[in-house]
């Protein structure tokens, strides 16, 4: 308790300065009168509650602040909670990072720690995860295993869109932008009733732009071509029976990825990569410049994804219990391909083929007793997915790019030629879980909760290199459960909670927390040699949490200001390893500990500012390198502090309402791979966003003008240290200064 104890001293110092906290909070909860901060109201414990009685570090965003902050893209909303981050290879995998915890694997078979829920339902798969935010009630991120209520691979928390349904009036809205890029992008939806009892919303969203990434001798790379729609029939027979019916799809036509810079680099003494500033590679290429965002790419990289799905969830209430069924299935198919020396030679290719399918049904009731005094949940849980793929590294044998010892020109190998790995995994995984909450006295409650989680999981995995630079020649594994009884297993995964809330008045709450949340285990699927058949399986993570915070509001409700601190114990820790080129999943110990605090304020008529601050301190003890010597280091993109805030003022002007808003995150230093290599380090940096709109009085008619990355700053959220294999290394940069202008009509109440 002494890690939980110096890191709330730290925090509160910080305070005492500056308050602080979530922007969702704030922006989302300003009453109409502008003076004063409304109820937030989430569903964190599987029920409608208000967010300053739920005992869990919350961040929560509502349809306004979306479309406020000028949310588009899923990763968006990481500009303004605080201790999240995310990485992104294009729109082919999307990893988010909350409190330090991910697992950076490229592989699309990998499940994350950070769960991500679509109107309660489960997405399992990183590949399904990148899309357009469009047409959304909320979003609710919660810290911390929520290992209890929502299961499955919590460990870290959660992410849950909330899509708007229909409404029983005639309502509807169309949104158009444009900007630099060739940015064009659309948004609208109707809604209404279509008979008796039986309601309808459809709403569709389309994005496209130009390659953020000038391409000398190719077409422009990182370019958008997505559209997506979502239909939902609601049917309310009786006020008792509730049944909504959601379709949806999305798709990639034909985006040109690989969004990578070049950067040559060379292994140090451990293996790791050290960027050599006007050197070549190892092949004599120089790069493009100095700028990341102009490149010489011989391959243009492809991108085509189709995803579509459907979610049933129906309600049934009565005076004992509510019952809760949620009925989901969603399938993946995407094709992908890259130039993954990020050069004019043709040196190294990667493609994929990837196609998934899941089934999970959950089905919970809840209710409460005493008075409302005992409220209890319970529930049964079940997930099927099946996910194939086949993945290729080419590298061209007329190039010797196999270098170790230190530097080019040392103990280089001839060239490979292919390899491919085709795997299918397939797991099931049933679930049992309760909780319940009890008021000991008006001001004291006690809260527990436990969930058991069977994961029966097969992988078949067929690898082959030909004219490997590594012994032997030829490199043929086939390993499934028929040949390795290691390629099939079961974990008996038990997660719960216990907490302890006291609430002196009805504006304060204090609250701790014990959590457990785990995540089962799983195989490595590398796609470049050499495979050690030995090390592809990997075994599960537990988390254990220790958390202390509290929720107060005040200033005549026109403030709230919430702080929590935590300490990590994380036992076999999933940690992602690129080792020359062979990726590798292997279970390390590590620690962490941190808190953060979040304000919403409304100091005078009109104007609303909401800040958040995040602090980090992680270990992990006994990290290997790729030279086999063991060194501590932190866990990738958790960076020490991490800053948010949000300022926008509303005035009448022109028969209708202005507004002005600046918003903005800054990150200190952080290590984006877990190796904590030299080419890992990214210095700390800061993004700004601004924008100036009018409404019309009636609230039909919307005008904006926005800019992104005001001071167009370059800064990395991924790096791949290709050093020991290419004299290079890959780095994903967040998208430079974009700006344009948006005009929305609503029509209907």
């Amino acid at each position: 308790m002494n890690h939980i104890a110096n890191s709330a001293a730290s925090l509160l110092l910080l305070a005492a300065g500056f308050s602080a906290v979530p922007y969702a909070e704030a922006q989302e909860t300003v009453a109409s009168d502008g003076e004063k901060l409304a109820e937030i109201i989430v569903t964190a414990q599987k029920r409608e509650q208000n967010v300053q009685t739920v005992g869990t570090s919350i961040t929560a965003f509502d349809a306004a602040t979306l479309q406020r902050l000028g949310m588009h893209d899923v990763t968006d909303i990481v500009g303004q909670v605080p201790g999240l981050q995310f990485n992104q290879f294009g729109s082919t995998v999307t990893v988010y990072n909350l409190r330090g915890i991910s697992q950076n694997d490229f592989s699309d078979h990998q499940e994350a720690p950070v769960a991500v829920y679509s109107d309660d339902a489960y997405i399992a798969s990183t590949g399904a995860l990148a899309g357009t935010l469009f047409d959304l009630q909320r979003v609710e991120v919660l810290r911390g295993p929520q290992g209890t209520l929502f299961g499955r691979n919590a460990t870290g928390g959660l992410i849950q869109y909330i899509s708007n349904k229909p409404t029983d009036q005639p309502q509807a809205y169309l949104s158009a932008t444009g900007g630099n890029y060739g940015e064009i992008d659309s948004e609208g939806a109707v809604s209404g009733p279509l008979a008796s009892g039986l309601t309808g919303r459809l709403s569709f969203s389309t994005a496209e732009h130009d390659g953020y990434i000038r391409n000398l001798i190719g077409h422009d790379i990182n370019d958008q071509d997505q559209y997506a729609a979502r239909l939902q029939l609601r049917y309310q027979p009786s006020d008792s029976l509730d049944m909504l019916l959601k379709v949806h799809g999305l798709t990639n036509n034909h985006e040109t990825e690989g969004n990578y810079s070049w950067s040559s680099s060379y292994p140090d003494a451990t293996g790791r990569g050290v960027f050599t500033s006007g050197k070549s590679d190892f092949n004599g290429y120089y790069g493009a410049g100095s700028n990341p965002f102009v490149q010489s790419e011989d391959r243009p990289g492809i991108f085509n994804r189709t995803a579509w799905g459907s979610t049933g969830t129906a309600i049934w209430r009565s005076d004992l219990a509510t019952l809760t069924s949620v009925t989901d299935y969603l399938r993946v198919q995407k094709r992908y391909g890259e130039d993954s020396d990020v050069s004019p030679l043709p040196v190294f290719n990667y493609n994929v083929f990837y196609h998934y399918h899941q089934f999970s049904e959950e089905l919970r009731a809840n209710g409460a007793v005493l008075g409302g005094a005992l409220r209890w949940v319970g529930g049964v849980y079940y997930l099927h997915y099946d996910t194939t793929m086949d993945a290729t590294t080419n590298f061209n044998p007329a190039y010797d790019i196999v270098c170790t010892g230190g530097g080019p020109g040392v103990d280089c190998s001839p060239g490979i030629g292919l390899s491919e790995a085709q795997f299918t995994l397939r797991t099931s995984s049933p679930a049992v879980f309760g909780q319940v909450e009890y008021d000991i006295t008006p001001h004291w409650t006690v809260l527990g909760g436990v969930r058991y989680t069977y994961d029966d999981k097969s992988f078949d995995y067929i690898f082959n290199s030909l004219a490997s630079p590594f012994p032997p020649v030829q490199q043929l594994l086939v390993y499934n459960p028929r040949n390795n009884p290691a390629a099939q297993r079961d974990w008996n995964i038990v997660t719960g909670k216990t907490e302890l809330d006291y609430k002196p008045t009805d504006a304060v709450m204090i609250y701790g927390s014990v959590n457990r949340g785990a995540k089962g285990g799983g195989w490595s699927a590398p796609s470049a040699p050499p495979v050690d058949p030995t090390s592809l399986s990997y075994d599960q993570e537990r988390l254990t949490s220790y958390e202390a915070g509290f929720k107060t509001t005040f200033w005549n409700e026109r403030a709230r200001l919430n702080g929590s601190v935590f300490y990590y114990d994380y036992r076999n820790y999933q940690g992602f390893f690129l080792d020359v080129a062979t990726s590798v999943v292997q279970n390390v110990n590590a620690r962490e500990k941190g808190g953060e605090l979040e304000l919403a304020l409304v100091p005078v008529h009109g104007l609303n500012l909401q800040l958040g601050l995040s602090h980090l301190e992680s270990i992990v003890p006994y990290t290997p390198t790729p030279a086999g010597t063991i060194v501590p280091a932190q866990m990738p993109q958790a960076p020490h502090w991490s800053f948010n805030a949000v300022a926008r003022y509303q005035w009448p002007m022109f028969g209708g309402q202005m507004s002005i808003e600046a918003d903005g995150k800054y990150n200190s230093y952080q290590y984006l791979e877990l190796y904590n290599g030299p080419v890992d380090y990214q210095a700390g940096y800061a993004v700004v966003n601004s924008r100036l709109g009018w409404a019309s009085a009636d609230g039909r008619w919307e005008v904006e003008g926005f800019v992104r990355n005001l001071a167009d700053k370059w800064y990395r959220i991924y790096s791949s240290d290709l050093s020991g294999l290419l004299g290079s290394t890959q780095s994903v940069y967040g998208p430079p200064r974009t700006y344009g202008a948006t005009m929305r009509f609503h029509w209907g109440s």
